[in-house]
């Protein structure tokens, strides 16, 4: 990992741990759901690509898109490892938070065998979530280095 990529990382990769370990908390204290929904990594998705986007435009990086895309890449497999702990032990301890049931696409219930429990349902999960939040995390990035790279040029060519 290039040393600008690790700094860019290093805070939202922070927040991202304490959100998870934080929505556990209050899962297994019976917290409501709209309070647990409220605490998902999910919404990370939508506004780390921000912060990357910004800092590497402040960087003056030579290959902005290049960068915002390797820093997404990083941040989304490192948070959704994180999100795939969790389901290894909510099929461990049987957890039955909502988003870990079988009814609605998690990997604890009825039928559900380790295979499944500690891979499949998990492996899933991991390869959707990576998948979505690149394409939202690149989209949303690539709009704020666009804006900011107008800006730039636009006063670079007031100045010149």
């Amino acid at each position: 990992m290039a040393p600008d990529t690790g700094n860019r990382l290093k805070w939202p990769l922070i927040v991202a741990a304490i959100v998870v370990v934080l929505r556990i908390v209050l899962e297994q204290l019976g917290a409501p759901d709209s309070i647990n929904n409220l605490l998902g990594v999910a919404w990370l998705h939508f506004l780390v690509p921000f912060y990357l986007a910004y800092r590497i435009q402040s960087s003056q990086s030579d290959q902005p898109y290049r960068a915002l895309f390797k820093d997404l890449v990083l941040y989304t497999l490192y948070t959704r490892l994180m999100v795939l702990v969790t389901y290894w032990m909510a099929y461990l301890w049987q957890w039955q938070s909502p988003r870990f049931l079988l009814a609605r696409g998690g990997n604890v219930g009825e039928g559900i065998g380790p295979f499944q429990g500690y891979l499949v349902i998990p492996g899933t999960n991991l390869v959707v979530w990576i998948v979505m939040a690149m394409v939202i995390g690149m989209v949303l990035g690539s709009i704020l280095l666009l804006i900011k790279g107008r800006g730039n040029r636009t006063a670079d060519a007031d100045a010149g």
